[in-house]
Parts: C-alpha cells; structure tokens; sequence
C-alpha cells in the first residue's frame, strides 16, 4: 500500500465521518433539546442557524471528500453517492430553508398562527421537505462511510 494513497483513504473516510455527525447530531440530539427546554420560535431560531452553519460545514467536507476520491480513483458509484449527497444539501440550505425563513417573515411565529392558516400548512410542508431530504442524506452518508471501511485497496 502506498503511504499517499493511505492518507488519501484516511482523509477520505475522516470527510465522511464528519459529514455523517453533522448532519445525525443537529437532527437528532441538539433540535429536539432545544425544542424541550426553549419555546418553539427561540428553538427555531437558534435550530435553523445550526442546520445551516452544519450544511455549509458538510458542503466543505464534500468538497474535500471529493479530491480524496479523486486522488485514490473510487468507483463511479462513488461520485454518484456523493454528488447526490451534495445537491440534497444544497437543496435544504439554499432551498428549503430560504422558504420557510420566507414563511417565517411573513407569519411571525409559526406556533402563534391557527392550526388551519394555511401559512403555518406551508411551513409544515417545508420543513417536512427538509426532514425528509435529512434523514435520506443522512442515510446516504452511511452508506458512503460503510463502503469506504475497509483497506485503501478497495476502490469503494
């Protein structure tokens, strides 16, 4: 094994490994603490910041993951993942978070409006959008780090 080619492997699976805790630890540790101890338009406020300071970070860390690919020549499978991963993060950070901050201008605080306004049912849909397109990145991150686990032979 070349020592380049190991670190290249290493990077590559550091990248990954990033990537999959910046998006699995805002979704699912710090959003819902901040949604039981703060009220919802605080929590709100302070969850979209995190999710997009975390999505800008994971777009970075694509960035990197992708020369780490080139240098040790995955598969074509490989960028297909990773690609995809890419525009599902900028989907969420540059699309639906820019509707819902829309959303939120015009309404105020979402949890103050009826439960039939149809602002706080468009709210409702992007951010079921968002959690959707989350929780399959997320999935697809997994499925990147467990086919890069092994040895720096495996072209993954």
């Amino acid at each position: 094994m070349n020592r380049t080619k190991g670190i290249h492997f290493s990077g590559l699976r550091l990248s990954l490994a990033l990537m999959l805790g910046l998006l699995v630890v805002p979704a699912y540790v710090v959003a819902p603490m901040l949604f039981s101890v703060l009220e919802s338009a605080q929590a709100g406020l302070i969850a979209g910041k995190i999710f997009y300071t975390s999505n800008l970070a994971i777009l970075i860390l694509a960035v990197a993951a992708g020369l780490f690919c080139q240098r040790i020549q995955v598969k074509k499978s490989m960028w297909y993942l990773l690609g995809l991963v890419v525009l599902m993060v900028a989907i969420n950070a540059f699309g639906v978070t820019s509707m819902m901050t829309m959303i939120k201008a015009e309404a105020g605080d979402i949890s103050a409006l009826s439960d039939d306004d149809p602002l706080r049912w468009a709210f409702a849909f992007w951010h079921g959008i968002g959690s959707m397109l989350q929780l399959i990145t997320t999935i697809l991150v997994v499925v990147l780090v467990m086919r890069n686990h092994g040895s720096p032979k495996a072209k993954g």
